[in-house]
C-alpha cells in the first residue's frame, strides 16, 4: 500500500472527529459525552494466544497506528473541555447478515465453496449487531463510563470456527481447502493481515461496567442473523 493511500485511511478516520470538534468549538457547546468508535486492531494484528485486555498498549503494525490515532482525534473531547467524558468502543468484526464479513461468507458457503482463510487459526474477536448497537446506547446511559472498552463478544472464534458454524447453521457442507494466504495477500496487499492474522480480546471490562450482552455465543448468533 502507498503512502498516499495510508493517508486517506488515516484521514478518513481522523478527520471527521477533528471537523466535529471545532465546530464545537467555535459555537461554545459542551457535550456530557462523546462516544467514538474504535477497532480492535488497536492492539496490533497478529495470531497470539494471549488475551489483550483494555491495559495493554498499542501494537506496531499500519492498523494499530490508524486505531491510535482514531482514539486521540476523540480523546482530544475530553482535552479540549469540549467532552466530560470519552468513551471509545475497540469494536471486532460486526457479525451481520447484510454488510460485513459475514455477508462476504455467505455467497460461497451457500455455493458449497466456502472455506478458512489462510491458516485459518486466526482469531475473530466478533460482536452480533444488535449488541454493539446496545453498547453505544449502554455507553451513553452510563455517566460512569470513560475510557477504552474492548467492544466484543465473551466468546472466542477462530476464521475456522466461524467458516464452519457459518456452513452448519445454513446446512451447507465445507469441503473445499483453505484459500492460500499468499492469495489474499496478493489481493489486498498489506491489508491482508487483517483477515490473515488476530489475537483474543477480553469482554471482562464492558461486562463489569454491567452491559449483558444478548448474543454471548457465536452459534446463537449466527441462528439469529441467518433464521431467514
Amino acid at each position: 500500500m502507498d503512502r498516499r493511500k495510508k493517508k486517506e485511511i488515516i484521514s478518513s478516520r481522523v478527520g471527521s472527529a477533528g471537523l466535529l470538534l471545532k465546530a464545537l468549538q467555535k459555537k461554545n457547546q459542551k457535550l456530557k459525552s462523546f462516544v467514538s468508535a474504535s477497532g480492535i486492531n488497536y492492539y496490533g494484528t497478529e495470531t497470539t494466544e494471549k488475551i489483550f485486555t483494555e491495559k495493554n498498549g498499542p501494537g506496531n503494525d499500519f492498523l494499530s497506528k490508524v486505531t491510535t490515532v482514531w482514539e486521540q482525534a476523540a480523546d482530544e473531547f475530553k482535552n479540549k473541555q469540549v467532552a466530560e467524558r470519552v468513551v471509545k468502543l475497540r469494536t471486532g468484526v460486526v457479525l451481520s447478515e447484510k454488510e460485513g464479513a459475514l455477508k462476504k461468507m455467505l455467497l460461497p458457503i451457500k455455493a458449497g465453496i466456502g472455506s478458512p482463510l489462510g491458516s485459518g487459526k486466526q482469531y475473530m474477536p466478533w460482536i452480533h449487531i444488535a449488541d454493539i448497537c446496545s453498547m453505544y446506547e449502554f455507553s451513553l446511559k452510563n455517566p460512569e463510563l470513560d475510557g477504552a472498552f474492548n467492544a466484543v463478544a465473551p466468546q472466542y472464534a477462530t476464521n475456522k470456527d466461524l467458516t464452519e458454524m457459518t456452513a452448519q447453521v445454513l446446512k451447507k457442507p465445507l469441503f473445499m481447502p483453505n484459500v492460500p494466504g499468499f492469495v489474499l495477500k496478493l489481493i489486498f496487499g498489506e491489508l491482508s493481515v487483517a483477515v490473515l492474522e488476530g489475537s483474543r480480546a477480553s469482554a471482562e471490562k464492558i461486562e463489569k461496567a454491567g452491559f449483558r450482552f444478548r448474543f454471548p455465543d457465536l452459534k446463537e448468533a449466527l441462528k439469529d442473523l441467518l433464521k431467514n
